[in-house]
């Protein structure tokens, strides 16, 4: 369990599922344009200031529109469709021999559904998505950043273009998941895990890849991919007959409130 909840609290699965690697946004909403805030959500870095720039516009631009991901490491795949200008997703991830997991997000309505793991309910679990904690692991769109573009950046503590629409550097995972023990207990290799980014012509983000074997090697690279943006996302609240509740112990172990 320890090394599937590492595998997704990095910032890849900021638009594929949200176990925690995508659980991204603000709290106070100071970096949330809409609130008023800085719209750069640039960190304090080493890093130059217009690689930095291009990267922080470039993942914003995930707040702006609907897009499909994918993604794809060594324990876990998947991937799905979401509109963050809507706040609707649909999204599979598969965690191999242990099963797959679903989840469809309608406004502040979420639903997850478990397949494969013994002992979980075979309907789908209802939450209350304003209830899940801003860094909380099962918030796939927090308020004030859907699509996870802040806190991703507010982790970056060093980047360079390597080239024209490429990037690489570091990111400091205790920044963007200040609150979780397991990356806490990691020391110093949570605060330089190595990435490259891919930006298209257009200025938005198409790959983020993470390098999580520093933080255990049998995770290897975690690869994020966005593509077909302005897709359709038509999502669905699953029929009331095959809903429940989700248990309290369930949303308070992945961080919800």
């Amino acid at each position: 369990m320890k090394t599937r909840r590492l595998a997704t609290t990095g910032v890849a699965l900021v638009a594929a599922l949200g176990l925690g690697l995508a659980g991204c946004g603000n709290e106070t909403g100071a970096d949330d344009p809409a609130a008023g805030g800085s719209a750069s959500a640039a960190p304090a870095s080493s890093a130059p200031a217009d690689a930095l720039g291009k990267l922080t516009a470039a993942a914003q631009k995930l707040n702006e529109q609907s897009v499909r991901t994918k993604i794809e490491s060594s324990i876990l795949s998947g991937g799905g469709v979401m509109d963050p200008t809507k706040r609707t997703g649909d999204m599979e991830m598969s965690l191999g021999p242990q099963g797959k997991i679903r989840a469809l997000i309608v406004g502040d309505d979420a639903y997850l559904k478990v397949t494969g793991m013994t002992g979980l309910p075979d309907k789908w679990l209802h939450m209350d998505a304003t209830k899940l904690g801003q860094n909380g692991q099962l918030n796939l769109m927090p308020e004030g950043d859907p699509g996870g573009a802040n806190k991703m950046i507010q982790s970056v503590v060093k980047v360079e273009e390597t080239g024209s629409g490429s990037f690489s550097g570091t990111m400091d995972y205790t920044k963007s998941v200040p609150n979780d023990k397991d990356i806490a207990a990691l020391g110093d290799k949570a605060k330089a895990v190595p990435f490259t980014a891919k930006v298209d012509g257009e200025g938005r983000l198409t790959e983020f890849a993470v390098d999580t074997s520093v933080l255990d090697a049998s995770l290897g690279k975690m690869t994020t991919t966005y593509s077909d943006f302005g897709t359709a996302v038509n999502v669905s609240k699953p029929p009331a007959a095959e809903t429940q509740e989700a248990p309290e112990e369930l949303i308070k172990a992945f961080g919800g409130n």
